[in-house]
């Protein structure tokens, strides 16, 4: 290949590549598997990268992140043999090849991800069409609760993350119109969330944004006490956000339907509302686990001994429409054990603590304005997951695995550039 050639094919993955950060969260939420466009393209320039990616050393965060994800597929595709056949309908089975699918993908950013403006604007975007999708199906159609293509949960905690990511580039942005369209994101991701009605997500939201204020702050500060004074500003900030949401209509009415719900959990043990489930679910989760603690039961032999239970009484009916526990935790203790669980933590721990790395005293003097926000986002996707997953399996649907895996592969590959293209620490932080 020519000079000439060899430069056009490098300009040409560089645009394929940030178009692909880009496309990953615009999409996200504002068509049917949206998030796939972005992730697909990744892992055709990943093939694509792939001779030259086994011939140079990989960045350590990536490394890191390759190892953890190969754990955590090979824990989803536990279990997926039945009488010497591969079973083909567990969701352990789906999950195992999209985990391999990011494995793929890791090639084409061995580079790092220099120029992060493509990720502002693929953040803002997706924030501003999910916006748009909550307003026509939760106000111009008159529905009881905005679900995009997805189901309202999903919908809303995804919102919240678009919101937050928004939240944390437009405080990089030096130019007023910047800020304001990064604002409207902000606003449009956050309404999506409300009206979504995904009591979940309204939980983690204060300590999500409580991580921004405190965590995206000057790594100079002019005074010895402006972190006393930023600590109350955030403190002062958040209660104003929670007071507001708690004059929100539908906020009061979610709210009183959980105490509602609890109090009807408490007094007859079956219920058939939402809080009730959850409590069924869990309970049955743990007994069941507890059966087979080290490996646990799979997918199918846990739905068998699912209906077991509901058939003796020891259940409520309603636990046989859902595939998943809805808990993280509980739902991987029943069908993969300890062992499920103790990777399940490292794939939260993994990406949390190299994004963490970048963000405290003093190594976070030393970053990239860019790298801080990459490792801000990431440590937020991290604790969002986590939060969610108290009484939701993000991971049961396809849009939590992808979403996890490729939009953290996104902020890591920032961490992994030698520098930044384009730093926007000009801008103030609101």
């Amino acid at each position: 290949m020519t000079a000439h050639g060899a430069t056009t094919a490098s300009r040409l993955k560089h645009h394929t590549l940030h178009f692909c950060a880009f496309l990953l969260p615009a999409l996200a939420l504002v068509l049917p598997s949206g998030y796939s466009w972005g992730a697909a393209l990744l892992v055709l320039l990943g093939l694509a990268s792939l001779p030259a990616a086994l011939r140079r050393p990989w960045p350590p965060v990536l490394r890191q992140w390759a190892m953890v994800v190969s754990a955590m597929g090979m824990v989803w595709a536990m279990h997926a043999l039945g009488d010497g056949q591969l079973l083909r309908q567990t969701l352990g089975t789906d999950r195992a090849v999209k985990y391999g699918l990011l494995l793929l993908a890791i090639p084409a950013l061995l580079g790092g991800l220099a120029d992060t403006r493509a990720l502002r604007w693929g953040c803002w975007t997706g924030a501003w069409s999910t916006g748009l999708i909550a307003i026509w199906q939760w106000v111009g159609s008159g529905g009881e609760r905005a679900a995009g293509h997805t189901n309202a949960i999903q919908f809303g905690n995804l919102a919240l993350l678009l919101a937050l990511w928004s939240w944390v580039w437009l405080r990089r942005c030096p130019h007023r119109r910047e800020r304001a369209l990064g604002w409207l994101a902000v606003a449009c991701g956050a309404f999506a969330c409300v009206a979504s009605g995904s009591r979940g997500g309204w939980v983690v939201a204060p300590l999500l944004v409580v991580m921004v204020l405190w965590l995206d702050r000057s790594p100079h500060p002019a005074h010895p006490a402006a972190g006393r004074r930023h600590l109350l500003k955030a403190t002062l900030m958040v209660g104003a956000i929670c007071a507001s949401l708690a004059l929100l209509t539908p906020v009061q009415q979610r709210a009183a339907e959980a105490l509602q719900e609890w109090q009807q959990w408490q007094r007859n043990g079956h219920s058939n509302t939402s809080v009730g489930q959850r409590l069924a679910h869990w309970q049955l989760a743990w007994q069941v686990g507890l059966e087979r603690p080290l490996l646990g039961w799979g997918q199918q032999a846990y739905d068998a001994r699912k209906q077991q239970a509901v058939e003796r009484g020891e259940a409520p009916a309603p636990v046989k429409d859902f595939n998943h526990a809805h808990n993280e935790w509980l739902d991987m203790f029943a069908k993969r054990g300890l062992l499920g669980v103790l990777v399940l933590a490292a794939f939260f721990v993994v990406p949390g603590w190299a994004c963490w790395r970048h963000l405290r005293p003093p190594a976070v003097s030393a970053q990239p304005d860019d790298h801080r926000a990459a490792a801000l986002c990431g440590l937020l996707t991290v604790t969002g997951y986590v939060g969610f997953g108290m009484t939701q399996v993000m991971f049961a649907h396809n849009n939590g695995n992808m979403m996890y895996l490729f939009m953290n592969l996104l902020w890591l590959a920032v961490l992994a550039s030698p520098s930044t293209g384009h730093s926007l620490n000009q801008a103030p932080r609101p």
